[in-house]
């Protein structure tokens, strides 16, 4: 099973047909920057034209209703978890509270109440926008951790076999989360950045950071 990961796309979706081809695509959020629910259908749209199928979380610039429409769409990565291809996975969009508010945020303690609400089921993959606390996926460059303790708490419970984030675009790489990989690929609007990872049964993933 090959998997394409790619995130933050803040507007620019030019450049899609140039990826990869694989059996599941993932979007982790950041279709837009501060896009209106038009700009987010829009944003939606183009990605049609490059992938026949697609799932996909919403980022923190994206409209505050983006799971809804990721939802009418049939891309979005539910919150209470769905099976693709065979997989369990389960998506969180949007993101903890940011220094400057952006549309679509949660309060971290709020949403680690939610999220050990969830029954005790093992998943296959995690998707978030935003990166668990630690582990290196959410260092900015004055070397702070910046990540979701609600995330981090919530993976450590679940122990996904990859969890998948985005978010902090200077922080990308292929990191070790208790035990699992953790993959933040960068952001593919700027930098052109995505992972590509294979799965196979009773193997770790193989993932591969790449950009163009």
């Amino acid at each position: 099973m090959r998997i394409l990961f790619f995130s933050d796309l803040h507007g620019n979706l030019s450049n899609l047909e140039r990826l990869p081809e694989a059996d599941i695509v993932f979007i982790g959020g950041d279709f837009t920057t501060l896009g209106t629910p038009q700009d987010f259908r829009n944003a939606i749209h183009e990605a049609e034209k490059s992938f026949k199928e697609f799932y996909a979380v919403a980022g923190n610039m994206d409209p505050a209703n983006a799971d809804e429409i990721l939802k009418e769409t049939g891309h979005l990565v539910p919150f209470n978890g769905c099976v693709i291809h065979g997989l369990k996975c389960m998506g969180i969009s949007g993101s903890h509270k940011c220094p400057r508010p952006t549309p679509f945020e949660w309060d971290d303690d709020e949403m680690s109440a939610r999220l050990m609400a969830l029954p005790m089921v093992k998943m296959d993959i995690l998707v978030t926008h935003a990166p668990p606390m630690g582990f290196g996926a959410d260092v900015i460059p004055n070397g702070m951790h910046v990540g979701s303790t609600a995330i981090a708490c919530f993976a450590h419970s679940r122990m996904p076999r990859l969890h998948l984030c985005g978010h902090i675009h200077e922080a990308h790489g292929i990191f070790d989360e208790d035990g699992f990989p953790l993959v933040n690929c960068g952001d593919f609007g700027t930098q052109k950045r995505y992972a590509v990872i294979d799965l196979q049964d009773g193997q770790p993933p193989a993932i591969s950071l790449k950009e163009f």
